[in-house]
């Protein structure tokens, strides 16, 4: 019968699958916005190729936690690491399939290389990229706190995307030739603004694997939400290189 010490080794061996999938998709979201910024078609044909890879590693995480699971029958703290992991593995799986969406977008804007680069877009896909490489830091090192950072940060990426959503309107209503240009940026916007969202899953994931506390719907028993803790709107910017 497997033992304490083999089950401690199985879950060493899926945090670091977990781990390989948060860098691999914070890598397809780096080269997906510079496909868009750059206007390079050819970089974001490597984005869409490189989905394969992640869907693969999403099925590989899925075996692991099966694995465990029947292997091991966990309980306590263990078992909600692997129903942990398994939300957190489909929600990095979701982000990669954003990027692939945002390179999708590339080819439409190569015309206007520029017209990205002039809304709050920039903005929005580097506090989305914050939040991703917060979400796995606290993964890594099962911190609530930084977790719970994760979360805060999500609503200024929302408020972001309504901001960039009137912006793009606007611009739509006075540049009717770029119009087609500019409903593409739209689907950028939303792909941000949901990446940003399975970061959020992410540490709320994090949060319960650490604490046995679940924040979803917290405003159904009555608790305050997340905004309570809201840092302050960091108008820095993060290069995608």
């Amino acid at each position: 019968m497997p033992n304490r010490s083999s089950l401690d080794q199985e879950l060493v061996s899926l945090r670091g699958l977990i781990a390989d999938m948060a860098n691999r998709v914070d890598e397809q979201f780096a080269n997906a916005m510079n496909a868009l910024l750059q206007g390079d078609t050819e970089l974001a044909d490597q984005v869409v190729a490189g989905d394969d890879a992640i869907d693969a590693l999403e099925l590989r995480i899925d075996e692991q936690c099966e694995r465990i699971l029947a292997l091991h029958s966990p309980v306590a703290v263990d078992l909600r690491m692997l129903i942990m992991a398994v939300k957190i593995n489909t929600d990095f799986e979701r982000i990669g399939d954003h990027c692939r969406n945002l390179s999708r977008n590339a080819r439409y804007l190569t015309d206007a290389p520029g017209l990205l680069a002039d809304t709050r877009l920039p903005k929005m896909a580097d506090m989305s990229r914050t939040m991703l490489r917060e979400a796995e830091m606290a993964f890594l090192e099962n911190d609530r706190l930084k977790a719970r950072k994760v979360i805060a940060r999500d609503l200024q990426v929302n408020r972001l995307h309504e901001e960039t959503f009137a912006q793009l309107v606007e611009m739509c209503e006075a540049e009717h030739d770029q119009a087609e240009i500019i409903a593409h940026l739209l689907t950028v916007s939303k792909a941000l603004e949901r990446i940003s969202d399975h970061a959020k899953n992410i540490a709320q994931s994090i949060v319960f694997m650490v604490e046995g506390r679940d924040l979803r719907h917290r405003g159904i028993d009555g608790k305050p939400s997340a905004s309570a803790d809201l840092p302050p709107l960091d108008e820095s910017s993060t290069s995608f290189s």
